[in-house]
């Protein structure tokens, strides 16, 4: 059992504060992140804040945007769902798609998506061998 450095109910209402901020999704990745620090695994966190697993790990995911690509999804220029498929790429395919975005060599951001998703796949088969 891994130590609680803030305890239970105090944690459960910081995840609560975090998902009230649904239309940060940065800020409230942030947020969990406190609790990763302080033990919490992200299951224990959605628990907290009354969500599920899949939104705290898409928060928590998000964080490992670069910087600009932050700002852009801050702004609005960067649709949350794409922001997390490129947030789960290798930090040079992360770039890469990033500048295809911005260019606009998507159609949409569901193409866009689908491409970040094949680059994940590929990715995750290098790691497998």
């Amino acid at each position: 059992m891994t130590v609680k450095l803030i305890p239970v109910d105090l944690a459960r209402l910081i995840a609560a504060e975090a998902a009230k901020r649904e239309t940060e999704p940065l800020r409230e990745g942030q947020v969990y992140a406190v609790l990763v620090a302080a033990g919490y695994d992200a299951k224990e966190i959605a628990e907290l804040a009354g969500s599920n697993w899949n939104r705290v790990d898409l928060r928590l995911t998000l964080l490992k945007l670069a910087d600009n690509a932050k700002n852009a999804l801050e702004q609005g220029a960067l649709p949350r769902g794409l922001a997390w498929c490129i947030a789960r790429l290798g930090e040079p395919n992360r770039q890469l798609m990033l500048n295809r975005w911005v260019r606009g060599d998507f159609k949409d951001a569901r193409h866009a998506e689908r491409y970040a998703s094949a680059i994940h796949e590929d990715e995750q088969a290098l790691l497998s061998f």
